[in-house]
């Protein structure tokens, strides 16, 4: 990738974490840790593809469908996971970690 679609990106995925760390917050039920890998996978989806992204009228837009497909996917597999063990996922208490950031 060229320096400026590089800065360009950049500047898009600065400007457009916060927002879908909300949107992935919400998606995730507050769960940081999968809110922060939902992101990540979209803004890196998104780095891979710039060069043609960077050029649409609304990548903003484009990232949320993204993100909301890396979500099903993520609950998808979980879903699949837990039906071959034969038991549903396990939504107990755990033991939370000190976050770098919050949902809330």
């Amino acid at each position: 990738m060229r320096q400026g679609r590089r800065d360009g990106f950049r500047e898009f995925a600065a400007g457009r974490s916060g927002p879908l760390y909300r949107s992935a917050c919400l998606l995730a039920s507050g769960d940081v840790h999968l809110a922060e890998d939902l992101v990540q996978e979209t803004l890196g989806r998104m780095y891979l593809l710039w060069g043609r992204i960077s050029r649409i009228d609304n990548p903003a837009a484009y990232a949320q469908t993204v993100l909301v497909r890396s979500f099903l996917t993520h609950s998808g597999a979980a879903r699949r996971g837990s039906a071959r063990s034969g038991s549903s996922p396990s939504r107990g208490p755990r033991r939370p970690a000190p976050p770098t950031r919050s949902c809330g």
